[in-house]
């Protein structure tokens, strides 16, 4: 045997061919001792390597000489040699297959443990792979996976090994190692106290293992609940840095006693840092995508809500932010039976009396030229008082002492008050209810931390120093911010703030220390703040309250009300927290001093013109005040304008339905005729000013615009948004027949006189067949591509409505484009009757035009009639059958056509295989009634002018269907 020394001296390859050159002359007998004896000296001179490679060439020469294998001795010197560090990963690996091969699988597994033992007795880990090699034998020995593995956690725990595992042993290790800390204190504190040794992995493996591998006993400890028995002072030292999520759920597992002296500041209703705690009443109006009660199910329960008020104080708020978002949202569906909540809300006490006092509230808003809570007001008491909530059926009186303020006054008082947006604050800011939200604003003292979030998150800092911080990946709920040193990350659990320093990254999240010194650091702003506007006479309070910032001026009039929370869902503008308004610069100092100079007049202009759309009211902008130019600030003033009008609009509503008269000075566009009354919705109101200045803008053209022979563009004017209130002109007759049946039930037929006389308030041209609505398609789409066809649609969409063209007999008005069908509305107006039969360039007709019937005098003389001489003598059967015969379709399609009911028909009269399709049936019905209404009660339905506009136009230009 060569000595040691002079193995270690001639190197790994000297060294080796010294013994081999030494073994050659022995027996094969001889030759596994001899290189046992070898691995036994090299170990002893710390020659590891080269002790691995004699133990291996041992066992080398029994695989060469099977008949040489003796287990028993082979045992005993793994035994021996294993716990002296001279048996390699690669001759255990063997030996753990040697032994399943040539032993039954029990003894098998009992030999290889009591090897890995014997290691670990001896202080050390014999190899990287026992989990596996272990668990493969095991299971040979019917021996549960989970038993094994946790037998193999708890003799590392108890021998103390695990500080020094490999990054294998720890990723093989970890759920074990937590189930047996988890049933053992003992174990536990073992668990704690293995906090893997930097050095050595440092060494070992490099820095970023060595992160990985503490990172792994974190998620050990906690996955173990080893939080209930750690102090504050290891998790600012050993835990330091921990994977967010890891370390949130060892804070929760320690509980309070880490925040022993933490203020509970849940529910502070001026904390600009804090999210609402009832979000629901300040999201979107008609965002349906809340969790507030199913209010129109079967399984919701009144007495469960008026239980909740009587709990209190907290119970009563959360009811009525629920209450004020059911309201807002009230006739969304149109299947829903809302009236009904709204008697069972209004039979219990408890439920009845927040209700009570939220009207009471509603209508002294309403009362006040406070423009966004003139609007809240006015938007909620209509809801509440119409057919969708019914309440004035349940008390009458609910509405005495209503008198809703002037929206020109609420305008004038907004603009020459402040608005937010002479700051550059955006009005469409949206709060969010979810953890997952995109975006948080936060401020602490000098800085503001914007935070966009998606697979990773970035926070940018404003303020007394200006920095961006990338953000891995960020645990829901945490609100990040800049205490001036650090990023912070904070949450408010149970009312109590938990603040954690990053610590910057590890894997791909973010890493957290929780420092027991700022355990319970919390932002620091204002909740109210006073800014000065350009010009203004004093400064205006900005004040953060219960989800929303209101502005109010020097006067005492609130100019803006802003939904607003420090996390913000990804739709809308950032709306900066009340602290930092005073630090942002004015958008526009011209345009701001101009709004304190305007005038009622002024504000009336701009109102009326909100009235006629984004067009019209961005050209009295113009006109009444030039000096408003930067964008930020004109959107904002005509985001006001828009406000007022849409506040006159559900004044007239509120004022009409409870009896208190109108004011005297209503604009002319929404004002009805005399003699010619309706029920004025809002809906309705703002469809009669839409086709009123249809009607006008067709006038003018036609009067002011040279005519030519063919037609050509004037100009694009400005559409108010559509409204719908059940019909449109080219189905106008067709909608008012049932009204002269005699069979249609007297509340049908008043709805049906009611949309008359809303259509007669809204006159285009000068007499029968003055007008006509046609619907056109784009001209030339042969052999063009489906992306030519959308390339087309696109632009069509975005410029041909309010497309205003002078035509040789008139003026044609485009009032929209549907990409889904390729096809556009258009009113065609021609004072003699007579109609440019081309169309504008570049459109052709989709189908028939059909002109339109209800002319005001028209309407006025059918509905005295029907007063008169009530509903017409019409024989069911007797049209029906003279309407197939005539017109030459199926009686199933007479019968589609007239829309009488099956009841009063003979027998053998059926829709059944009815093939015209509607728009055709549409457009004949269209005929039925007679130019002269008072026909109805001498001839009847005009069975022949039905029929002849189907054997000129249906046969000859079939509809789609």
């Amino acid at each position: 045997m060569p000595a040691p020394a002079d193995l270690a001296a001639a190197g790994p390859k000297g060294a080796k061919k010294m013994l081999t050159k030494a073994a050659d002359p022995l027996p094969a007998a001889e030759l596994a001792p001899f290189f046992e004896q070898a691995c036994r000296e090299l170990v002893r001179a710390g020659e590891s390597e080269l002790a691995f490679w004699a133990f291996g060439q041992a066992r080398k020469v029994e695989k060469d000489h099977p008949a040489l294998l003796d287990l028993d001795r082979v045992q005993d010197v793994f035994l021996e040699l294993v716990p002296a560090g001279g048996v390699g990963p690669a001759a255990l690996r063997d030996y753990a297959k040697t032994l399943a091969a040539e032993l039954p699988a029990e003894e098998a597994h009992a030999r290889f443990r009591a090897v890995i033992c014997a290691g670990f007795d001896a202080g050390l880990i014999p190899y990287a792979r026992i989990f596996p090699d272990l668990r493969t034998l095991a299971r040979a020995a019917k021996i549960k996976k989970r038993d094994e593995e946790e037998f193999l956690a708890e003799r590392l725990l108890r021998a103390g090994l695990m500080p020094v595992a490999s990054h294998q042993i720890w990723a093989a290790a970890r759920d074990p190692l937590a189930a047996v800390a988890r049933r053992d204190d003992a174990l536990m504190e073992r668990l704690i106290a293995a906090e893997p040794d930097s050095a050595h992995h440092d060494e070992e493996s490099g820095e970023e293992v060595a992160e990985e591998i503490r990172q792994m006993w974190l998620e050990c400890l906690a996955a173990s609940g080893a939080g209930a028995h750690l102090s504050a002072h290891w998790f600012g030292h050993d835990g330091r840095g921990c994977a967010a999520a890891v370390l949130l759920e060892l804070v929760d597992q320690a509980g309070e006693r880490l925040f022993p002296d933490a203020e509970v500041v849940y529910g502070d209703e001026t904390d600009p840092t804090l999210p609402p705690r009832d979000y629901r009443n300040i999201l979107p109006q008609n965002e349906m995508g809340t969790d507030a009660p199913r209010w129109w199910g079967s399984n919701f329960d009144a007495g469960r809500q008026a239980a909740d008020v009587a709990s209190g104080p907290e119970g009563r708020d959360r009811f009525a932010a629920l209450l004020d978002a059911f309201v807002r949202d009230m006739g969304y569906y149109g299947n829903v039976d809302y009236p009904a909540t709204v008697r069972a809300l209004w039979g219990l006490p408890e439920t009845r009396e927040v209700l009570s006092e939220a009207v009471e509230g509603w209508k002294a808003d309403a009362g006040r030229p406070d423009l966004p809570f003139l609007h809240t007001a006015l938007q909620r008491l209509v809801r509440l008082t119409g057919r969708s909530g019914g309440l004035l059926d349940l008390e009458p009186g609910v509405a005495e002492g209503l008198d809703p303020a002037d929206p020109v006054d609420a305008l004038l008082a907004a603009l020459r008050g402040g608005i937010p947006a002479e700051l550059g604050v955006p009005g469409d800011g949206t709060p969010s209810k979810s953890p997952k939200a995109g975006r948080t604003i936060i401020q602490h003292l000098g800085y503001l931390t914007v935070t966009e979030r998606s697979w990773h998150a970035y926070a940018s800092v404003s303020g007394d120093d200006s920095l961006g911080v990338r953000l891995p990946q960020l645990p829901d709920g945490m609100l990040p911010w800049y205490d001036g040193e650090t990023a912070v990350l904070s949450r408010v659990k149970d009312g109590v703030w938990q603040s954690f320093r990053v610590e910057g990254q590890t894997g791909q999240t973010v890493a957290l220390t929780l420092d027991p010194d700022t355990a319970t650091a919390r932002p620091q702003a204002p909740g109210t703040a006073e800014v000065t506007f350009p010009g203004a006479a004093g400064p205006s309070e900005v004040r953060s309250s219960r989800g929303a910032i209101t502005v109010t001026a020097s006067d005492g009039t609130r100019t803006a009300r802003l939904p607003f929370s420090p996390v913000m869902s990804t739709k809308g503008g950032l709306v900066p927290p009340p602290g930092w308004w005073p630090r942002r610069d004015p958008a526009d100092p011209a345009g701001s001093a101009a709004l304190r100079r305007l005038g009622r007049e002024g504000a009336a202009r701009l109102l009326e013109a909100a009235l006629a759309g984004p067009r019209a009211a961005a050209g009295a902008l113009e006109a009444v005040l030039p000096e408003v130019t930067a964008p930020p600030l004109r959107d904002g003033v005509l985001a006001a304008a828009r406000t007022a009008a849409e506040c006159l609009l559900l004044a007239v509503e509120v004022r009409d339905r409870i009896g208190r008269p109108q004011p005297p000075a209503l604009p002319a566009l929404v004002s009805p005729a005399a003699g010619l009354p309706f029920e004025r919705t809002a809906a309705q109101t703002r469809w009669l000013v839409r086709q009123r200045l249809i009607a006008r803008a067709l006038e003018s053209a036609t009067n002011d615009e040279p005519e030519a022979g063919k037609p050509y563009l004037v100009r694009t004017v400005s559409l108010p948004p559509r409204a719908y209130v059940g019909v449109e002109p080219d189905t106008l007759a067709g909608y008012a027949l049932p009204a002269v049946l005699p069979w249609t039930p007297d509340s049908q037929r008043e709805r049906i006189l009611d949309v008359l006389r809303l259509w007669a308030n809204a006159p285009i041209g000068d007499g029968t067949d003055s007008c006509r609505l046609l619907r056109l398609t784009p001209a030339g789409a042969e052999g063009q591509t489906r992306a030519e066809h959308q390339m087309v649609d696109r632009r069509l969409e975005k410029e041909a409505p309010g497309e205003l063209w002078r035509t040789p007999g008139g003026a044609l008005l485009i009032l929209d484009y549907q990409r889904r069908d390729r096809t556009a509305t258009a009113v065609e107006y021609a004072p003699g009757g007579e109609f440019d039969q081309d169309g504008p360039p570049g459109w052709q007709a989709a189908r028939a035009p059909v002109p339109c019937w209800g002319d005001a005098d028209r309407v006025v003389r059918l509905i005295r009639l029907l007063a008169d001489r009530g509903p017409a003598p019409i024989d069911a059967a007797a049209t029906v059958r003279d309407l197939a015969e005539r017109a030459g379709f199926g009686l199933a399609d007479a019968v589609e056509v007239c829309r009488f009911p099956a009841g009063i028909l003979d027998e053998d009269v059926s829709a059944t295989g009815a093939t015209l399709p509607y728009p055709m049936r549409d457009a004949v019905r269209e005929r039925l009634l007679p130019d002269d209404p008072a026909d109805l009660w001498t001839t009847g339905l005009d069975v022949d002018a039905a029929a002849d506009w189907w054997r000129t136009h249906g046969e000859a230009q079939p509809a789609k269907p």
